[in-house]
């Protein structure tokens, strides 16, 4: 090749610029080819493929307008530090060179791709990647002075805005930049122009789009909280339950913030927004929820709304809150130092925590209504009371105040088990009297009183008597008097008083004295006891009885004493009188008596049957002149 080359030096000179020249023509060249066919959208992806033909050829070089990307067939890695990160590169082959392009931009990826040997002289066919920019949509921004419009893609995009309806500006030619080609408009506001209704249209070679529609500015006049129907007003919930407040602007556009205050501080959380497109403007919507606990009670809530248009916020009206509470520490109580008496007024007072209403109801444990009068229902805030007069049942000593919170429904019940005071229900009575006293004697008398709450109290006018002694049985309380029988007693009379510590209640009974009193009495002689005397005898007296021709003569002797003696007989001769006439005649009248005590089934007190009675005890009345009949 040498030797021929030389002689073609030699005799064809001109040749010699012309055979190196075809061989470099006739060198093979790298082929380059793409998977998106040299069209992609931005965002998309695709692979450039780059086919060298020697294997001898380990390193190329990928060429975009003016940057290089070499990469290594050892590798297949890149030796370039600028290589994107989006890029990947693959080597399917000795003398295969791939690079994926992951997320195409338009500004970086749209300018010619080749590839070639690393040294060159072997370049590939050139590719215009052509990237897409789909007109997705136009952008208007409206403030106070000025409308803008922006639109961006790929062909280049016109927009046109319109002003009510009519067009009224078109863009300018578009402007090629890193994400595609962009146009806009910037129109500015005057006079009756900030009134009108705009939207801008952009177009391309491919599609069409709108932009949402800038109404007239109008600024927020009024925010309502709609929970309430003037300023004040209470709006309240159970305590811990959830407890929403809205408030509602008027109609206004661009779209009005809200912000809720809660005692002067803002709330930042529970919060929801809604706006409701109307014709043009917008009505907008925000609600708080919260749980309000005893703490919030009485502390106000309101909110504030404003746009662009409004210099100030402004405000709603204020609500108050309610936590509703209660029934809680529900309490019965009557005043101090009184006393429940039956048949007298009492008046209790039911005390209860609650908010933010109650009711009292009053009745008794087993269910039935106090029959009294009830003041009305008086409180500060959370504190209630009510008061019941009405007269103490001794029967019905528990009463109840049962109190319901009006918005809860809660019903909680306190009570006061009263010691109902009551007096006897029957007067006092002397239980132990006998109907006759004799002088001298040891006599006891007794009065009772049964029943009442506290017992009667007994107390004895009774002369000559003494003090008494008191004993309790259960329900009856007994009044006992001891004492000597005198003759000043007789006729006089003896009163038990029953008395009752809350009065209502005084009655007595009254018993009269029957003393026995002789007042020459006689002793009895041994020889009285003879035959044909028949003796009869009780406790402390003596019945001497004579039977003599038809002649009955009864003498009376008491503890050893003459008291009298009776002549009794059908044919009676004249009888030797007493000579004490007078003390006979005074003692005419024990005589009766002895006959009543002989007649009754006790004597003196004493509970075994007296002696059978003689005719002339019998006899009534008793004759003491001792003359016959």
């Amino acid at each position: 090749m040498s030797m021929l080359s030389l002689r073609l030096i030699f005799t064809v000179g001109t040749l010699l610029v012309d055979i190196p020249h075809k061989q470099r023509v006739s060198a093979q060249n790298y082929q380059l080819t793409s998977s998106c066919g040299g069209s992609v959208q931005a965002g998309g992806n695709c692979t450039l493929m780059c086919y060298t033909g020697e294997a001898s050829h380990t390193t190329i070089v990928w060429q975009n307008g003016t940057l290089l990307y070499r990469v290594n067939q050892g590798s297949c890695s890149s030796t370039s530090l600028q290589l994107p990160a989006d890029y990947t590169t693959s080597c399917p082959s000795s003398t295969n060179y791939n690079l994926t392009i992951n997320n195409v931009v338009y500004g970086r990826d749209r300018l010619r791709w080749s590839c070639d040997y690393q040294f060159g002289g072997r370049p590939s066919n050139q590719i215009q990647m052509d990237v897409l920019v789909p007109l997705n949509s136009v952008t208007l921004t409206r403030t106070t002075t000025s409308i803008s419009c922006v639109a961006v893609s790929n062909p280049p995009p016109s927009i046109t805005l319109y002003r009510d309806g009519a067009s009224v500006a078109i863009s300018p030619a578009a402007v090629e930049g890193y994400t595609g080609w962009t146009a806009n408009i910037n129109y500015q506001l005057t006079g009756n122009s900030r009134n009108s209704l705009y939207y801008c249209q952009a177009s391309s070679t491919q599609s069409t789009v709108n932009s949402t529609s800038s109404y007239p500015g109008i600024a927020v006049n009024r925010v309502s909280l709609t929970n309430i129907t003037s300023t004040n007003q209470e709006v309240g919930a159970a305590e811990g339950q959830p407890l929403a407040l809205t408030c509602v602007t008027s109609a206004s556009y661009p779209a009005a913030t809200i912000t809720w205050y809660k005692n002067s501080v803002l709330v930042k959380s529970g919060i929801s927004v809604d706006h409701t497109p109307q014709s043009g403007v917008v009505q907008t919507t925000s609600t708080m929820t919260f749980n309000p606990v005893r703490g919030d009670l009485g502390h106000t809530v309101y909110c504030r709304a404003t746009n662009i248009h409004n210099p100030s916020p402004v405000r709603s009206d204020s609500a108050r809150i309610g936590v509703w509470f209660g029934p809680e520490q529900v309490d019965v109580t009557k005043p101090d130092n009184s006393v429940a008496v039956e048949n007298t007024n009492l008046t209790l007072t039911c005390t209860a925590s609650a908010y933010p209403n109650v009711t009292f109801t009053w009745d008794y444990s087993e269910g039935t209504l106090v029959d009294g009068s009830t003041g009305s229902v008086t409180g500060s805030s959370t504190w209630w009371y009510q008061t019941l007069t009405f007269r103490p049942n001794k029967d019905k000593t528990t009463v109840r105040c049962q109190v319901r919170n009006t918005r809860t429904l809660t019903t909680k019940t306190g009570s006061v088990s009263l010691d109902v005071k009551y007096p006897p229900p029957v007067p006092p009575s002397i239980t132990q009297f006998p109907d006759v006293m004799f002088e001298g004697d040891t006599q006891t008398i007794s009065c009772s009183v049964t029943g009442g709450n506290p017992l009667a109290t007994i107390t004895w006018s009774c002369p000559g008597t003494g003090s008494a002694s008191v004993s309790d049985s259960g329900q009856t309380r007994t009044s006992t008097l001891s004492f000597t029988v005198s003759r000043s007693q007789n006729g006089q009379q003896c009163q038990c008083l029953g008395a009752w510590q809350y009065g209502g209640y005084n009655f007595s009974d009254v018993r009269t004295f029957n003393v026995s009193c002789p007042s020459n009495p006689e002793p009895l002689k041994a020889d009285c006891n003879m035959t044909g005397v028949i003796v009869g005898a009780t406790i402390g007296t003596l019945l001497v009885t004579l039977l003599i021709e038809g002649l009955v003569l009864t003498v009376l002797y008491r503890k050893g004493f003459r008291f009298g003696n009776i002549f009794k007989g059908s044919a009676l001769p004249k009888s030797t009188r007493n000579p004490e006439t007078d003390e006979m005649e005074n003692t005419a009248g024990y005589s009766s008596l002895v006959e009543a005590k002989a007649e009754a089934s006790t004597y003196e007190d004493m509970t075994e049957t007296p002696p059978t009675p003689y005719e002339s005890i019998s006899a009534s009345p008793y004759q003491n002149s001792g003359s016959q009949p």
